[in-house]
């Protein structure tokens, strides 16, 4: 029986190291996801505030951020591959991070090593998809990396949701089973026969001559650039609020009991969210710009009234209606920033686009705990859905002013 030919040997190592580049990227996101439900049982295990809370979650923006201005482009020097396990290895450093935890201060460090990873992996297997896509289709490899994007913000809260009902064991098997995904997709990476002529190392590349990467926006572009950023810190902000406080808003406010059920909301926010964002991939922008920030509004004024009547149902309708909006609002700025960028400087303009999005989710959690320290959750809750809800109009305001849409 004769072996496979030389061509069918190359594609199927492609598909394999596709298939590492996509299982690198579900882990990370899995791993960065997995402790939404846990923060308000370590609040109540550890004792600390709601400005705490949201500071270990925001934390994680200080490792994101690091790598963003240091590593960014670090992968297309050195190669995909080479970046991805060391970053992979500081996913499972977080994961053991969060199994020794016994204090607020073990639980910052642990999300700082899950983002420092997460900056790491996601940059370059993002990068390796689109090189190792046999037809070279560039809409495929990006949406093959934002469905498994979708699919560990999805199962990681909704892996460490289904856990609580284990007691103590809740805080303990998520990352277990982080570890287990990691330690497969570590082996997988460096088991496969990576395709030679893809992804490798650069062969002028010298260490003494590496700089950091480059944030830079031209003069010319700022404009556009200033609109993108706004819609994807005005999706991002409400993905937030649900990532870091979502399950303590459920039970503290809302009426629901069980904290199994409130951190399923969670990750069906985070679903919702992916799916609204591949449904609008193809729909044109003047549309999505009215109809994202529109959408958000009215699930932002139905999760105001969730909490006023303490109403689940209501609360179930602004999860999916502010998942929606938010997800159309995010694939606005996006495709805004990907249209508009040249190409030679598309890296750098790229790591200012997210370290915007990032310094903003970072500030609004962290803002939002602070103030319900001050005054109490429920009149922070309602003040961020009014703050959050005139930002959509002022970004709806500017795209008709800027002729961006029309509405007739």
């Amino acid at each position: 029986m004769s072996g496979l030919s030389p061509a069918n040997t190359a594609a199927s190592h492609r598909h394999l190291a596709m298939v590492a580049a996509l299982m690198a990227i579900f882990t990370t996101i899995f791993a960065s996801n997995v402790p939404t439900p846990l923060y308000s049982v370590w609040q109540a295990k550890m004792g600390f505030s709601s400005t705490a809370l949201t500071a270990v979650f925001s934390i994680y923006v200080l490792g994101v951020v690091t790598t963003l201005l240091t590593l960014g482009s670090l992968s297309d020097k050195i190669g995909r591959r080479q970046m991805m396990v060391p970053g992979l290895l500081f996913i499972l450093a977080g994961a053991v991070m969060f199994i020794l935890a016994r204090d607020i201060y073990g639980l910052g460090i642990a999300r700082v090593l899950t983002g420092i990873g997460t900056g790491i992996v996601t940059g370059a297997s993002s990068a390796a998809l689109v090189e190792l896509e046999p037809d070279g289709n560039w809409t495929r490899a990006a949406t093959l990396s934002a469905l498994f994007f979708t699919l560990g913000a999805f199962a990681g809260p909704t892996v460490s949701s289904l856990m609580l009902g284990l007691g103590d064991a809740a805080l303990i098997w998520p990352f277990a089973v982080t570890l287990i995904l990691g330690g497969m997709t570590v082996a997988l990476l460096l088991l496969i026969p990576w395709p030679a002529d893809i992804g490798q190392r650069h062969p002028d590349f010298r260490w003494r001559a590496w700089r950091p990467t480059t944030i830079k926006v031209p003069r010319e572009m700022l404009g556009a650039f200033i609109f993108a950023a706004a819609a994807i810190c005005l999706a991002w902000s409400t993905g937030s609020l649900y990532a870091s406080l979502g399950p303590s808003l459920a039970t503290k406010l809302v009426g629901i009991d069980d904290r199994t059920k409130a951190g399923l909301f969670a990750a069906g926010w985070q679903l919702m969210a992916g799916i609204s964002q591949f449904a609008c991939k193809r729909q044109p922008l003047d549309r999505l710009l009215l109809v994202g920030p529109t959408t958000l509004i009215i699930g932002l004024g139905v999760m105001a009234a969730a909490v006023l009547y303490s109403s689940p149902w209501m609360f179930t309708l602004a999860t999916l209606a502010t998942a929606c909006g938010a997800g159309a609002t995010g694939v606005v700025g996006i495709a805004s920033i990907s249209n508009t960028a040249p190409a030679d400087q598309r890296g750098g303009i790229n790591s200012a686009f997210y370290l915007m999005a990032y310094l903003t989710m970072a500030s609004v959690v962290l803002g939002v705990g602070f103030v319900s320290d001050m005054i109490g959750f429920a009149p922070t809750v309602l003040g961020f859905t009014s703050i959050i809800s005139c930002a959509a109009l002022a970004l709806m305001l500017v795209a008709l002013s800027s002729k961006r849409v029309s509405l007739w």
